[in-house]
């Protein structure tokens, strides 16, 4: 059973589905970007039938273009999105899995309405900035020379549209975000319709040259704080790296840390069926508690 629809947001209207039972509690994924779809997480509608599972488009890409350009671009605004999303749903609980960015939103969210968060699924996730672009740097230095002093005097230099940067950043993209010769068509189409305004203005220029808003973020101090069962994944050759999400586990108490072997940022594609199981083990291991009915 499945249906979708639109619901009005304080950053603009938004685009859900809803997939699964109506009842339960849900599994709301959460994508990344910032400003992309949700068109790449529709892998995850397969454990609908285990778990109701919601996917959202963020105001202003994808399919919530309808209602036009996002209002709000800061990071109170997208933690207000999701919280008028699970109030237009009427959820009393929810399950979150943020891939990328999205887990951002939901490390952000589970601390401010811990409430009404039942578990955790931080997946290839970019929580602390300063660290990101440290382990870009280091990922970088691993690429061919004429790559990598490209890519350096790009950075440097703010030249991030010329023929020679574009070319070594598609090298990085192949190795570290897509992790495949053939770029999936959900991913093709997430891309499509992403709002490239939103990835500028919150994130910056590409995957390494962060100069958006969120360039000094970090959710590692207050890691301790998050009380919910909560699960840690990634690929290994991911842009987000095996070791820092060991580390984010190792601050979250109980948490685990699951790294795909045969991935980079996209294991829903590269290993979609381990994916899967990986996370469906992680939220049948929750304990049974009362669930609230929508």
């Amino acid at each position: 059973m499945s249906h979708n629809g639109y619901l009005q947001t304080s950053a603009g209207e938004v685009f859900f589905e809803w997939h699964g039972a109506e009842t339960g509690v849900p599994l709301v994924c959460v994508h990344g970007g910032p400003g992309f779809t949700s068109y790449y997480l529709e892998p995850l509608t397969d454990l609908s039938h285990d778990v109701p599972v919601i996917l959202y488009d963020q105001a202003g890409c994808g399919r919530s273009r309808r209602g036009g350009a996002r209002k709000v671009f800061s990071i109170d605004g997208f933690i207000s999105e999701l919280e008028d999303l699970r109030r237009g749903l009427a959820i009393e609980k929810m399950s979150l899995l943020g891939h990328s960015f999205g887990g951002l939103i939901i490390g952000e969210y589970a601390l401010r309405h811990p409430e009404r968060v039942k578990s955790l699924i931080f997946a290839c996730v970019s929580i602390d900035i300063p660290r990101w672009v440290a382990d870009g740097e280091r990922l970088v230095g691993q690429l061919p020379l004429m790559q990598r002093m490209v890519l350096r005097e790009g950075a440097r230099t703010g030249a991030t549209n010329s023929p020679h940067y574009l070319s070594a950043l598609s090298a990085y993209y192949k190795k570290h975000v897509y992790g495949c010769d053939d770029i999936p068509e959900s991913i093709r189409r997430a891309e499509a319709e992403a709002d490239a305004q939103t990835y500028q203005t919150v994130w910056g220029s590409n995957e390494l040259v962060v100069n958006g808003i969120v360039r000094e973020y970090s959710l590692s101090p207050r890691l301790p704080e998050l009380r919910a069962p909560t699960m840690f994944m990634c690929g290994r050759l991911d842009e987000a790296t095996p070791e820092a999400h060991t580390y984010f586990a190792s601050r979250v108490p109980g948490a685990t840390a699951r790294i795909l072997e045969r991935s980079a940022h996209h294991p829903l594609f590269t290993e979609r069926d381990e994916s899967l199981r990986v996370v469906s083990e992680f939220l049948k291991a929750i304990p049974e508690e009362a669930r609230a009915s929508r």
